[in-house]
């Protein structure tokens, strides 16, 4: 004896209910490793960037480089990856030694610190997400910071 279902196509719409439930998931969670990847990936060259930025600081402190070529520095280390953000900005200042976050001594020139003291470099700006609608987050504060303790003066 054969049975026959009275109602077949009832259960080919089940399914693809739940694949588009499923795919739909699926495809949210890859685009937030996506993006997940892609804002470590800057916070890694951004890091980078600053602590070589500020190794270049403390090592030029006395020969007259200017916070100009010390930010120029940090761009090229950067390569490129600083349109990545929106509000990008390097900043080099003296540096409280010790501190953290870093705390900008008032009234002073990045170079101003005596031997021992700290030359800290920081990027600063916004992190947009390309997919941020799809993982409920459109934009994300960066604050990169390296200190290091000068080596001149």
């Amino acid at each position: 004896m054969i049975l026959h279902r009275k109602h077949p196509d009832r259960r080919k719409a089940t399914s693809v209910v739940e694949m588009a439930f499923v795919l739909s998931l699926c495809v949210l969670f890859i685009f937030g490793i996506l993006e997940y990847g892609r804002y470590l990936f800057f916070m890694h060259v951004a890091t980078v960037a600053t602590t070589a930025g500020a190794r270049y600081a403390v090592v030029h402190t006395g020969d007259g480089t200017t916070s100009t070529q010390v930010t120029t520095e940090v761009n090229n280390l950067m390569n490129g990856q600083q349109g990545m953000v929106t509000s990008y900005t390097v900043s080099v200042f003296a540096a409280q030694a010790g501190v953290s976050p870093p705390v900008a001594i008032g009234g002073s020139n990045w170079n101003d610190p005596q031997f021992g003291g700290g030359i800290c470099v920081r990027i600063t700006g916004t992190y947009p997400f390309v997919a941020g609608s799809l993982i409920g987050l459109s934009t994300l504060p960066v604050n990169v910071s390296s200190v290091m303790t000068s080596e001149a003066n």
